[in-house]
């Protein structure tokens, strides 16, 4: 259980267990069934928090400097051999597939952490 506990930064931990021990007493959980919960919501709060963290990494460029960027380098993006623009028509495609995959993965997964 322990580990759980640690899991948690260490700063918001006291606040966090205490909140939930609270939570616990109003559901009426004792016991085994309130170890068990009291793990699930800390590796819940865990997972978010970790999640928030690693999102907190990454910067995305805003639409308008995206859309900007191809108006300017786009002209070029259509010179060369044929088999060489489908290319690059297939990675943006991909990429932008990628990024759409991941940011479905990254909602769900906030959701289902909050409860949703």
């Amino acid at each position: 259980m322990n580990v759980f506990f640690h899991l948690l930064p260490a700063a918001d931990r006291e606040t966090i267990v205490g909140d939930l021990l609270e939570d616990a007493d109003f559901r009426g959980i004792a016991g085994l069934q309130r170890t068990a919960w009291l793990a699930a919501e800390c590796g819940a709060i865990a997972v978010g928090l970790s999640l928030e963290r690693l999102r907190s990494w990454f910067v995305a460029a805003s639409v308008r400097e995206v859309v900007s960027g191809l108006a300017i380098d786009g002209r070029g993006a259509l010179r060369g051999h044929v088999s060489e623009i489908v290319l690059r028509g297939l990675a943006l495609c991909g990429s932008v597939a990628a990024l759409a995959f991941a940011v479905e993965v990254l909602v769900r997964t906030l959701l289902t952490a909050s409860g949703y």
